[in-house]
């Protein structure tokens, strides 16, 4: 089990493909759009995802959560779920704001490479009312996404690998 870490002592500069999201992204073109009104101050963290943050990691059968989500599951896994179904089952939080979404998917992402040597994938969707952040190692084989973002009409995308 890994310990809660201090998510402040840990940024990463990432080449920027829209100013005020400072991580690079893949995205679909709804997105882009939805993107491309949100203003640059409205990043900030809520407690409640600060303190998710905080809480850290757990390892358990060679797939990573988030502790303060496998705490809180109680769905069983499913026997014919692989390991990165699993992970995005149970990393998902349900976000209000959009750009505390990308903001918090930002965090997650850096502090993921701060504390583990595997690659992850952290996938925002946004369906104009409410967003979702998961995100699963990186395993050959496996994906939870389709390859082609653009196949997504109904919702935004975006992937930071």
């Amino acid at each position: 089990m890994r310990r809660p870490i201090e998510t402040t002592a840990f940024t990463r500069t990432c080449t920027p493909i829209l100013w005020h999201h400072r991580c690079v992204m893949r995205t679909n073109q709804k997105m882009r759009g939805y993107l491309s009104h949100l203003q640059s101050d409205e990043s900030a963290l809520s407690s409640e995802l600060l303190n998710i943050l905080a809480l850290g990691f757990v390892e358990e059968k060679g797939c990573v959560l988030l502790a303060s989500e496998a705490r809180a599951s109680v769905a069983a896994r499913d026997a014919g779920q692989d390991d990165t179904g699993y992970e995005c089952l149970t990393n998902h939080l349900h976000v209000k704001s959009l750009a505390e979404a990308v903001e918090f998917a930002r965090r997650l992402n850096s502090t993921l490479a701060a504390c583990f040597t595997d690659g992850f994938v952290v996938i925002v969707s946004f369906d104009g009312r409410e967003a979702t952040v998961r995100f699963h190692k990186n395993r050959v084989g496996q994906r939870w996404l389709d390859s082609n973002l653009e196949e997504y009409v109904d919702e935004g995308i975006a992937v930071l690998d």
